[in-house]
């Protein structure tokens, strides 16, 4: 039996198969535009997460410009993947509808090894990287000073034993990798206090079979070890450093002197600037509202730090071109809403990279973390950077060592602790190397680097037996084997 159609039968079937590929065809293009948008950083920022409107802000003035939000709170992984773990950021959707409070640390990000490692192969080898940065005095010339800091970035490229000649022929089991990426490199295990993880009570080193070879405990930090060890361990990676390369805040001071020395700010026709914008940043801190509203608040305060009277005209343009690039800095360093009834600042997101504002490496390496035979988590600051090199316009400058190529420092040099201990352990013989003792901030022999003891470091408490830190300034060398007297207080580095 064969079936014939008719003609109008046969074309009414060709247009339904037509129609519906169209359709499908439709319909798998909206999919698919809709998946993008979902993914979208106008999508994150603006519609779903306008909770943070600074964010986007700090992003796009971020070295991660280009690296869209998903690629990090979701990780680079495949679509099939992406598809999968999206449901699992629903329950925000609540928080969004019936109002939250103004989040300050994600939850959502995802491990380096789905989301960093995509670009930065962590195996890959790493010369020293060296960082020049310029900070300028507040002195009626804004003096330029030039800090030159040579980083250890280091590597991780072979997971072998750790070299033996490190560990005088022992054998730890602990990886090769050294400088900064060595954290990488060797698997660390931690316990933080707060979301934030800036209180970290316990660490765990583990070997190349992956059993813990080391443990260290902070016993200031009033947590026993059995409660330290019922709380969850978080493996580190990259973010735990480098916690703010997606959204960072900076300290605006510094953001200052960016515009110093990129020449937006003229120290040459504006005496004092420097000093001025420290008045208003100081005065401008903690401001909140809408960006029109601190806008107009900030405009009023460096309105009325501006000096007054009649000027010339190449000083007014500097002027206006001041106000114009400190309001800008305001404005990226400050914050609509708040968090438990306070205003939120830079200060409320810490950086973890360093420790010039906030803790950071000091989190762990501050001397009070200690394994079970009272050896502390090495403070050296050689082992990440090179000592800094600072070179002022008003002749300051620091003065290197006289150690020659292939010297080897002596055994002291190498104890965990001695950052902290260097000061009571200075005799003669430390000349033989570095020159003329003589102790200060400001230059002109060895002991008086103003990058290391010109300043306060943040959160430092490096005597974790008497609970204070040592004094810095010019304070005479003590004699060999005579402790230098506590200060008082955790802030300024020996």
């Amino acid at each position: 039996m064969r079936l014939r159609l008719g003609k109008r039968v046969a074309i009414g079937a060709a247009m339904t198969i037509v129609l519906g590929a169209i359709a499908v065809a439709a319909i798998t293009a909206a999919g698919i535009a809709g998946w993008e948008y979902s993914n979208s950083n106008a999508f994150c920022a603006n519609v779903c997460h306008s909770v943070h409107p600074e964010e986007p802000k700090a992003h796009a003035a971020s070295l991660h410009a280009r690296v869209n939000c998903v690629e990090c709170h979701m990780g680079r992984l495949s679509t099939l993947q992406l598809m999968a773990i999206k449901p699992t950021h629903v329950n925000e959707l609540w928080g969004m509808i019936v109002g939250y409070e103004r989040p300050i640390t994600t939850h959502s990000l995802r491990p380096a090894e789905v989301a960093c490692e995509a670009c930065h192969w962590p195996q890959a080898r790493h010369s020293d990287t060296v960082r020049v940065r310029y900070r300028y005095d507040d002195d009626a010339k804004s003096t330029e000073g030039r800090t030159t800091l040579q980083l250890h970035t280091g590597g991780g490229e072979v997971r072998g034993r750790y070299a033996l000649e490190e560990t005088g022929g022992l054998d730890t089991g602990m990886n090769v990798g050294k400088g900064i990426h060595w954290h990488i490199a060797q698997e660390l295990d931690y316990v933080a206090l707060d979301a934030q993880k800036q209180k970290i009570p316990l660490i765990e080193v583990h070997g190349s079979d992956g059993k813990v070879i080391a443990t260290y405990v902070d016993a200031t930090a009033g947590v026993s070890r059995a409660d330290l060890d019922k709380m969850p361990k978080r493996r580190m990676d990259c973010i735990d450093c480098h916690n703010a390369a997606g959204h960072p805040f900076p300290n605006p001071a510094d953001l200052v002197d960016e515009g110093l020395q990129e020449g937006l700010i003229d120290r040459a026709l504006l005496p004092s600037i420097k000093a001025r914008s420290d008045k208003i940043i100081q005065a401008a801190y903690g401001i909140g509202g809408t960006e029109d509203e601190r806008g107009a608040k900030f405009d009023a305060i460096i309105a009325n730090a501006a000096p007054k009277g009649e000027q010339k005209p190449e000083v007014k343009t500097a002027e206006q071109k001041f106000a114009g690039e400190m309001k800008r800095i305001l404005l990226l360093t400050s914050f609509s809403g708040e968090r438990d009834g306070k205003a939120l600042t830079w200060r409320t997101f810490p950086n973890n990279v360093g420790h010039k504002d906030f803790p950071g490496c000091f989190r762990c390496h501050d001397g009070k973390h200690v394994n079970e035979k009272g050896d502390a988590i090495r403070l050296q600051c050689t082992l990440c950077h090179a000592l800094p090199q600072v070179d002022k316009e008003n002749g300051v400058h620091t003065v290197a060592s006289t150690v020659s190529p292939g010297m080897s420092p002596p055994d002291s040099h190498l104890q965990a602790n001695w950052m902290r201990d260097h000061r009571a352990s200075v005799d003669d013989s430390c000349t033989l190397c570095h020159g003329k003792i003589s102790w200060g901030k400001d230059g002109g022999s060895f002991c008086s680097n103003p990058a290391c003891h010109g300043r306060a470091w943040p959160e430092v408490n490096l005597d974790a037996t008497s609970g204070s830190a040592p004094s810095g300034g010019a304070t005479p060398a003590p004699a060999k084997g005579s402790a230098p007297k506590s200060a008082g207080g955790a802030a300024k580095k020996s």
